[in-house]
């Protein structure tokens, strides 16, 4: 990770952004902007050479908005996100597909604090891919992925109110996500309670989505011990700073992202 541009992107004056659509267009990527209800969603144009309809869309979303420095929760997981649409933008040439679809979304953090899902930013996203009928793609959102080295599935548990084909739909996916860690991290990883992110938005409108985050392995311990770990309960707070955050967990997170690129899912 570039540690001088980091640096700039988590300054307290940073237009984040105008930092992620300058660093994709001088990748050569266009990167407009969806205004919803006031928030401002960065949707990632790859050329249309890079999908192959065959195979599955993945959508892949992390929230860019912040509370505070925010170099965890969730600087870390959109800087690299914006040097992987890079990376394989010039990788995937010459036939070559990834069919990853890439959203960096504002107002995540609106639904914090028990304000509601409704609030987040990405709802009224959520509900446009509803009303065109995009609930087909594997959708990924990444949160707080730069301490640690143990990638963890947010567990959830689905109403009872949800249909039979969304259930279908959603464990399927979530088993896809499984084996996507289970590669990534030489099969150390988990499936916790953790608090929603931009999921839950989906997940609200019917639509299967799964969170990602990563944790040190003795805070999974923690965790499964009933505690809360030192990763969750510095968010928000002035400790979520560089200082906190771990060169390895860059690695495991770049394994999850370049095996992500790779995965083929046949479309229905």
């Amino acid at each position: 990770m570039h540690e001088q541009l980091f640096s700039q992107f988590i300054a307290p004056d940073c237009d984040r952004l105008q930092f992620i659509q300058s660093r994709l267009n001088e990748a050569g990527l266009d990167a407009p902007v969806l205004r919803m209800e006031g928030k401002n969603h960065v949707y990632v144009r790859f050329p249309q050479t890079q999908y192959n309809p065959m195979f599955r869309i993945k959508t892949v979303i992390a929230h860019y908005d912040r509370i505070g420095i925010g170099a965890n929760d969730n600087s870390a997981a959109v800087f690299c996100l914006i040097e992987w649409a890079a990376q394989i933008f010039r990788a995937y040439t010459g036939g070559r597909f990834h069919n990853i679809r890439l959203i960096f979304t504002d107002g995540e953090e609106l639904g914090s604090g028990g304000s509601g899902v409704s609030e987040q930013g990405a709802f009224p996203l959520a509900q446009v891919f509803r009303r065109l009928g995009i609930k087909n793609d594997d959708i990924f959102v990444f949160d707080c992925m730069g301490r640690g080295t143990v990638p963890v599935l947010t567990q959830t548990v689905l109403s009872k109110n949800a249909g039979s084909a969304f259930r279908k739909d959603f464990l399927a996916l979530e088993q896809r996500a499984m084996d996507l860690l289970r590669a990534s991290a030489g099969g150390n990883w988990f499936c916790l309670p953790c608090n929603y992110s931009d999921n839950a938005s989906f997940i609200a409108n019917a639509i299967p989505a799964v969170a990602i985050t990563m944790l040190p392995s003795q805070e999974v311990q923690q965790v499964l011990a009933g505690s809360q770990p030192e990763t969750w309960r510095i968010l928000h707070t002035s400790d979520d700073n560089p200082a906190s955050l771990q060169s390895e967990s860059f690695k495991v997170f770049q394994r999850i992202l370049a095996n992500l690129a790779e995965m083929r899912v046949p479309a229905l």
